[in-house]
């Protein structure tokens, strides 16, 4: 398995590399960053999603858990991932069927991430950094190896509206990522995605509603992830199942890239897309928020690990975010000792034990499908 290829200033450096006509979304019109830098504490009730107590509402207005009123996946979305999982097999760089193909992996999104997924440090080792996610599925024994490749297509400053098309050459770089290590995006088959928007200005409150053309940071966020996972599947015609990851937290941060309550609520995003995807599949009409979510159109959308915790509050599970786990620059960042791992570990957890990533390990299919 490869490890990634890292993009930095345009330069490839090779490494491994509900029926729901109108939602309600309670959003506020205009809480601003530069009023959140020190710390969340002076924002109430940030509870994290899968913490959240039967009837409790954050804001009073929206509902937590992953799904509805659930961390538990609905039934008909299950059986959809199960049967996209099945689905999943090493293609050719035609995306034909091969006993010697790939099953290839593709993180897109911004800084963050591309710091979790590998992190290469120094950029001319072609290995990524130890506690990174990819390092670690490259050295466990149980992760599919024979012919699962994740790369790393994401990118410091390639913020959410930068994945709406290829206008930011994301894509395309991307593309020539595959290709120079011998791979393409017809062979494309999953997508981890996790990303934000820099400078927001507008949280969510009570009163707020998602439209169209709302200016709520998390609706706008909602939006442009609809919109990017159409586009994901014209770019990677064979791609079954896109995973999305949320924010780690941010109440420690120095600037207003993306600091709380911000990067909690992209969380909420991420809940109304999958919702969204849902209730279409279901027989509800198309979102007007996030579009039309089709199987046609777009894959298979889910969540894969939820990351934020409320700082030094560990929630139900123990995750907690100390200072110590991020790069004291902006502290919005994780560092390489502690932050990635934190967040790798749970990477792997995750598509190790999930039902739909059986591609993932070792013990799940990797054969050509009769």
């Amino acid at each position: 398995m490869k490890k990634y290829i890292l993009i930095a200033a345009g330069v490839v450096i090779l490494g491994i590399a509900a029926f729901v006509a109108v939602r309600h979304y309670a959003r506020t019109a205009g809480v601003h960053p530069a009023t959140l830098l020190a710390s969340s504490s002076s924002i109430p009730n940030l509870v994290p999603l899968t913490d959240f107590a039967p009837g409790e509402k954050y804001l009073g207005a929206f509902d937590g858990f992953l799904y509805d009123g659930t961390n538990t996946m609905p039934a008909a979305h299950a059986a959809d991932g199960m049967r996209f999982a099945s689905e999943i097999q090493p293609l050719d760089v035609n995306g034909n069927p091969s006993p010697a193909g790939k099953i290839v992996v593709v993180g897109i999104g911004m800084s963050n991430w591309t710091i979790e997924l590998c992190n290469m440090l120094p950029r001319t080792n072609q290995d990524c950094n130890p506690g990174s996610f990819i390092y670690q599925a490259e050295h466990d024994p149980t992760v599919n190896h024979a012919n699962l490749v994740i790369v790393d297509c994401a990118q410091g400053s390639q913020v959410a509206a930068k994945w709406l098309d290829d206008s930011k050459g994301n894509y395309a770089a991307c593309v020539q990522i595959l290709s120079s290590e011998g791979l393409s995006a017809k062979q494309v088959q999953v997508i981890l995605f996790k990303d934000a928007d820099p400078q927001p200005k507008y949280s969510l409150a009570s009163s707020t509603q998602c439209t169209a053309n709302s200016a709520i940071d998390a609706c706008i966020y909602e939006r442009e992830v609809g919109n990017i996972a159409r586009f994901a599947k014209m770019q990677f015609p064979n791609v079954k199942q896109m995973f999305v990851h949320t924010r780690i937290y941010a109440g420690y941060a120095t600037t207003n890239l993306n600091p709380e309550p911000f990067a909690y609520e992209y969380g909420f995003a991420n809940k109304w897309l999958v919702a969204a995807q849902i209730d279409q599949i279901a027989g509800a009409p198309i979102d007007p928020v996030a579009g039309d979510l089709s199987y046609a159109v777009a894959p298979w959308i889910a969540w894969g690990p939820y990351f934020w915790a409320d700082g030094n509050s560990p929630r139900s599970d123990g995750l907690a975010w100390i200072p110590s786990d991020y790069n004291t620059a902006d502290y919005t960042h994780p560092n390489i000792a502690n932050g990635v791992p934190k967040v790798a570990s749970l990477m792997m957890q995750f598509y190790a034990a999930s039902p739909f990533t059986p591609w993932f390990r070792a013990s799940g299919h990797s054969t050509i499908k009769q």
